[in-house]
C-alpha cells in the first residue's frame, strides 16, 4: 500500500523514526492495515486456510495491551471502492500477485511475501471487534483519507505500516505497526514504539517543504498515480544511488510545488502528454489535502455522515448505519455503485475452477436483491447480447492463472421477486428468511444441537450439494471436528473430559507437515469458506432473518484449516472421529448431532455418495492431485521465467476477458427435494466473442 519502497528508506534511516512510550492518549487505527499486519506477523496459518481461532486471540490480546496502557483506540475500516476507479490498476496488479502467492503456497514452496490472507479474515476482524466493544467505523470508501483527518482533528498518532500515513501532514505522527510493540507492555503501563513526524523527515532533507511530499510521492509512483515511466533517472540525484532519496533531493532545489512540477514536464520525453500529466499531478496533491473528519461524529454521537458523493447516493438511506458500523459488507457497495466486485484469492488447486464460482448462485441472489432498482451502467455491460431490464456484475476471479472478469447475472429466487432495495428492511420477515432458505436448497428447518449452528449447517449442506470435486464423508467429519473444536474453546470449563479431547485436537491442529497442503482437499474447503463468506453477506443484506431464531455464528469458532486438514488426512487414513473425541460425552455428541443435522437435510443421493465409504474417493483424489502438482509446478516455472512486465501481455488481449456459462433460462434456486445440478463449470458458447463470455444462471 502507499509510496513503494518508502517504509523500507525511512526504517533505513536511523534520525526518522524516533523511540516513544505510547501511553494514555486516544489512537486512530487503520484497521485493515492492522487485520493483515497482525495476521501476517504471527505466523498464522495461510496454506490450510486460515487459523481464525489463533487469530481471535491475538486480537483480544492486542486491545488488552492498549487497555493496559490506557490508550483509547479508534479503529477506521475501509469501505467500497473509490468510485472514480483511479486506483483500479493498482488493485488488478495486486490480485494478480495474490493469485501467483497462492499458487506459490499450493506447490508448498518456501514463501517470505505477504500471501492471499484467509478468505473469513475481515468478517472475523470486524465480528471480535464488536465483541471487545472497540470503537469502529466503516468507511463508505477507502479509509486512508478519514484515518488522517480524524488523527489531526484529535491531534492524535495513526497506527499504520501503510507509507501513505508518511505523506500526509500529521500533527501527531505515525507509528508504523512493524514497530509498535505491543507484546511487550513495561511496568510503566507503556507500550514500545517508534514514531515519524514528517517536520522531522522534512528538516533532515535540507528543510524541505512538507508541501513537496505528495508531489513526491506521486513522483514516486503510490496508489493514486504513477508517472514513473514518464521519469527521468533518480538516482544520479542521490549520494546513495537511491531512486526515493534522488526525488527528495531534487525536489529540495525548488522554491515551490509550482516550478517543481514546471521542471518534471520539460524533462517528458512525450511533450504532447504535458496536459494529462500535469492534470495526474495535481489530483495527487489534493489527495493529500486535510480538512474536517466526516466520522468523527459517529464516534462521538453515533450519525452517519449525511453528504456522499453524488455515485454513493444510491445507498438507501436504511443501509448507511449497518454500513458504518460493519453490519453490512462494504462488497454490497462495490456491487451496488460500481457494478463491480474482486472477489479474493485461495490456497487451492489452480488446474480446477477458482473455489469462488461454487457459490455464485448465492451472489446472484445478493446482486439482484442489490439492483432490484437500478439499470446496467454504461460502461459495465457485456457486449454480448442481455435482455433489456437484466443487470450483470463485473466479477474479477482467476482463470487458471489468469485475473479474468466474469460478468454475473443479478437474479432472485420466486420468493423475492417483489423484494426492493429501498424497502428491504421492511420487508416481512418470514419473506426475507425464505429467500434465503430458497438459495441454499433448505426445504425444512434442520434441528441443530445448538442454535448458532443453523447458519452453519445449512451452508454446509449447500457446499455438499454443489462443490464440485464433490466433497467426501470424511471431508465432512474434518470440518464438523472443526466446528467441535471452535465450541469447546474456553466453553464447558469443568466437564468430564473436555480438556482431554481439547487437547488430542489441539495436538492434531499444531502438527505440521511440510511441503503444500493436500491440493484436493484445499480445494474441497476453500470451497467452503466461500459458501459461508457469501451466505454471511446475504444474511446480513436481508437483515439478519435468522437472528429472530438463532444468534449469529462466531466465524473465528468455525473453521480452524490446520486442524481440518490433518484430520482430513487422518480419516482417509482409517481413523475415525470418535477416536478423536472419545473420552469426553459432550464433545462427542456435539459431533454426532452435527452429523445428523447435516445428513438428514440432505437429498438422498448426495446422502447416498457421502456413505458409500471412502475407498470410492481416495483412488481418485490422490491420483488427480499428484497429477495436478506435477502440472502446476510445471507451469508455475514457466511463469516466473516470463517478462515481469505483465500488463502488456494482458493488454494483448487476456485483460478483460470473460467466462460464460450457456444455461439460457433465469435463475431459479431450487428447494433441497429437487433434482441438483451436477455441476457449477462454464462453458463457453461457441458464437461469443471472447470479451463477450456471459455467466448465465
Amino acid at each position: 500500500m502507499g509510496v513503494k519502497g518508502l517504509k523500507s528508506y525511512i526504517e533505513g534511516k536511523n534520525l526518522y523514526l524516533k523511540d516513544c512510550h505510547f501511553k494514555g492518549s486516544k489512537l486512530i487505527i487503520d484497521g485493515c492495515n492492522l487485520c493483515n499486519v497482525l495476521y501476517e506477523a504471527s505466523k498464522n496459518d495461510l496454506k490450510h486456510g486460515g487459523d481464525y481461532i489463533v487469530y481471535e486471540i491475538l486480537i483480544r490480546k492486542f486491545f488488552a495491551a492498549l487497555k493496559n496502557c490506557n490508550i483509547e483506540p479508534y479503529v477506521i475500516l475501509d469501505g467500497g471502492s473509490d468510485h472514480t476507479d483511479k486506483k483500479l490498476e493498482t488493485h488488478k496488479d495486486r490480485a494478480r500477485q495474490r493469485i501467483k502467492e497462492g499458487k506459490y503456497l499450493s506447490l508448498g514452496r518456501q514463501y517470505y511475501g505477504s500471501g492471499p490472507k484467509p478468505t473469513l479474515l475481515a468478517i472475523v476482524f470486524s465480528q471480535i471487534l464488536t465483541l471487545l466493544k472497540v470503537p469502529f467505523v466503516q468507511c463508505m470508501e477507502e479509509a486512508d483519507w478519514e484515518i488522517a483527518a480524524l488523527a489531526n482533528q484529535w491531534n492524535c498518532p495513526v497506527l499504520s505500516d501503510d507509507s501513505d500515513f508518511f505523506i500526509f501532514e500529521l500533527k501527531a505522527g505515525v507509528l508504523p505497526i512493524s514497530h509498535f510493540e505491543w507484546r511487550k507492555v513495561s511496568a510503566q503501563k507503556f507500550i514500545p514504539a517508534k514514531r515519524f513526524l514528517v517536520s522531522n523527515f522534512c528538516k533532515s532533507l535540507h528543510n524541505l517543504s512538507e508541501q513537496f511530499l505528495p508531489l513526491f510521492a506521486a513522483l514516486a509512483g503510490n496508489d493514486y498515480i504513477n508517472v514513473t515511466r514518464h521519469t527521468i533517472r533518480w538516482e544520479e540525484f542521490s549520494s546513495c544511488n537511491a531512486r526515493l532519496d534522488g526525488i527528495l533531493h531534487w525536489l529540495s532545489d525548488f522554491p515551490n510545488t509550482k516550478g517543481a512540477i514546471g521542471a518534471f514536464l520539460d524533462c517528458l520525453e512525450d511533450q504532447k502528454s504535458r496536459g494529462q500529466v500535469r492534470k495526474a499531478l495535481m489530483a495527487c496533491l489534493k489527495e493529500y489535502e486535510l480538512t474536517k473528519s466526516n466520522v468523527a461524529q459517529f464516534f462521538l454521537k453515533a450519525v452517519v455522515p449525511s453528504k456522499l458523493p453524488v455515485e454513493l447516493q444510491v445507498l438507501p438511506n436504511w443501509m448507511r448505519m449497518p454500513l458504518s458500523k460493519g453490519r453490512l459488507s462494504s462488497t454490497l457497495i462495490d456491487a451496488l455503485v460500481l457494478q463491480r466486485v474482486r472477489l479474493s484469492a485461495q490456497v487451492e488447486n489452480f488446474e480446477l475452477p477458482s473455489s469462488n464460482a461454487v457459490s455464485r448462485p448465492i451472489r446472484q441472489v445478493l446482486y439482484g436483491l442489490l439492483l432490484s432498482d437500478q439499470k446496467q451502467r454504461d460502461d459495465r455491460k457485456p457486449i454480448a447480447r442481455v435482455n433489456p431490464g437484466e443487470c450483470y456484475v463485473e466479477e474479477y476471479d482467476r482463470e487458471g492463472l489468469t485475473l479474468t472478469t466474469f460478468w454475473v447475472k443479478a437474479a432472485c429466487p420466486v420468493s423475492g421477486k417483489d423484494l426492493h432495495l429501498k424497502t428491504l428492511n421492511k420487508a416481512p420477515w418470514k419473506l426475507r428468511l425464505q429467500v434465503l432458505y430458497d438459495t441454499l436448497g433448505v426445504s425444512k428447518l434442520i434441528s441443530t444441537p445448538n442454535a448458532k449452528f443453523q447458519l452453519p449447517v445449512y451452508v454446509t449442506c449447500y457446499w455438499l450439494s454443489k462443490a464440485d470435486p464433490r466433497p467426501c464423508l470424511e471431508d465432512l467429519w474434518a470440518l464438523l471436528l472443526g466446528f467441535v473444536f471452535g465450541e469447546l474453546n474456553g466453553r464447558y470449563k469443568g466437564e468430564t473430559g473436555i480438556a482431554l479431547v481439547w487437547n488430542r485436537l489441539n495436538n492434531l491442529r499444531s502438527h505440521t507437515t511440510p511441503g503444500g497442503p493436500d491440493l484436493m482437499a484445499a480445494h474441497t474447503y476453500s470451497q467452503w469458506q466461500a459458501c459461508m463468506r457469501d451466505t454471511y453477506k446475504l444474511n446480513q443484506l436481508l437483515c439478519l432473518p435468522l437472528a429472530e431464531l438463532w444468534p449469529h455464528p462466531e466465524l473465528a469458532r468455525l473453521y480452524c484449516g490446520p486442524l481440518v486438514h490433518q484430520a482430513a488426512a487422518r480419516l482417509r487414513g482409517g481413523a475415525t472421529p470418535e477416536s478423536f473425541l472419545s473420552g469426553g460425552p459432550i464433545p462427542l455428541q456435539l459431533f454426532r448431532d452435527l452429523e445428523r443435522a447435516v445428513l438428514d437435510s440432505l437429498d438422498d443421493d448426495i446422502r447416498d455418495q457421502l456413505q458409500r465409504g471412502p475407498q470410492q474417493h481416495h483412488p481418485r483424489r490422490r491420483a488427480q492431485t499428484i497429477g495436478n502438482l506435477d502440472e502446476l509446478t510445471r507451469q508455475f516455472d514457466q511463469m516466473f521465467d516470463e517478462d515481469e512486465d505483465e500488463d502488456d501481455e494482458d493488454n494483448g488481449g487476456r485483460r478483460g476477458k470473460a467466462k460464460s456459462e450457456d444455461d439460457e433460462a433465469y435463475v431459479q434456486i431450487r428447494t433441497r427435494h429437487k433434482k441438483k445440478s451436477r455441476a457449477l463449470r462454464a462453458c463457453s458458447p461457441g458464437k461469443l466473442n471472447k470479451r463477450d463470455r456471459v455467466i448465465w444462471a
